[in-house]
């Protein structure tokens, strides 16, 4: 049991899991993309260029760097009724999903339906909340050291949590 619990973290290493337990890797981890080969997964990132194959209709999502590519058989295209992927996602923060395959040496995931790709906020890098999804409670503001506060006076200094002395916390031995 041990040995793979120990095999897991190092095969999982890095990888983030969302929220249905798949394991979620940036397009930049391309080495960890290459080793889920056959596994299910969520890659993450922009896509960079698209392209048609005019024979045979097929639609490709080009990652930086050329090592990642998210394709779309023309048999699937019916199902994409907002129109081709191509031109659907050129330029985009998106997050695909399905099942590490690869061709000519390069890891790819073949999309079959849109709920296969989404496409991410760009501030947080993550799909936006689904309908009915309680919105995240706001940040709250942070004065900046020596502003002034509602009252007209200045704010206290901000403490700053590495210059915390740990002895305050912990029992010197």
């Amino acid at each position: 049991m041990t040995r793979w619990l120990v095999a897991g973290v190092l095969f999982w290493g890095g990888a983030v899991f969302a929220q249905d337990g798949v394991p979620v890797f940036d397009v930049a981890q391309i080495e960890k993309i290459r080793v889920a080969e056959g596994k299910v997964v969520k890659v993450r990132g922009l896509v960079e260029r698209t392209g048609k194959s005019r024979g045979s209709g097929i639609n490709f999502l080009n990652f930086p760097g050329g090592q990642f590519t998210a394709v779309v058989f023309a048999k699937s295209l019916k199902h994409f009724p907002d129109g081709e992927p191509a031109d659907l996602f050129e330029g985009k923060l998106v997050e695909v999903s399905g099942a590490v395959t690869m061709y000519e040496g390069k890891p790819q995931i073949v999309l079959e339906r849109p709920a296969q790709i989404v496409v991410l906020d760009p501030e947080t890098r993550k799909p936006p909340p689904e309908p009915g999804d309680p919105a995240p409670p706001p940040e709250p503001d942070k004065p900046e050291p020596g502003a002034a506060d509602d009252t007209g006076g200045p704010a206290p200094e901000v403490e700053d949590p590495e210059k915390v002395d740990p002895r305050l916390y912990f029992d010197d031995p």
